[in-house]
């Protein structure tokens, strides 16, 4: 997938790549090749929990989130918590990010460890995500 390689060296350009990487196009240019095995490292994590009420599109979750809200056209890493009422969209969350209840974020990137509190709304633009520090509480 070409398309990849358009973005260097800038938190546009990482999450304008990220979200290539949802279309069919950029999926099957990756995980549909014959004689190609797919390695990742195993952390031995709980499979990620969908909690009543969940709904997800067009996502990639990794392992260890539990989903209580609803998540569209976003990238999960491993063990984050969207709260109940949450609505994630078009995002980032990187590992370990937890969201209380009734937050709102639209391209958004969270970095390691940061906790977005109830009731918080955040947006960015897709040509201007809004980015949180690691280990920030918003």
């Amino acid at each position: 997938y070409d398309g990849w390689y358009a973005y260097v060296g800038s938190l546009e350009g990482y999450f304008a790549s990220s979200m290539d990487m949802l279309s069919q196009e950029a999926r099957e240019g990756l995980f549909d090749v014959k004689n190609r095995p797919i390695l990742t490292k195993v952390r031995n994590s709980a499979p990620t929990k969908y909690k009543e009420g969940a709904d997800v599109k067009n996502s990639f979750i990794a392992d260890g989130c539990v989903i209580e809200g609803t998540v569209e056209n976003s990238i999960l890493f491993r063990g984050v918590k969207v709260g109940k009422g949450t609505v994630v969209k078009n995002s980032i969350l990187m590992q370990d990010t937890y969201t209380g209840s009734d937050v709102t974020l639209n391209c958004v990137i969270t970095d390691k460890d940061v906790t977005i509190r109830d009731g918080r709304h955040l947006s960015g633009h897709e040509t201007m995500p809004f980015f949180v520090g690691k280990g920030v509480s918003v």
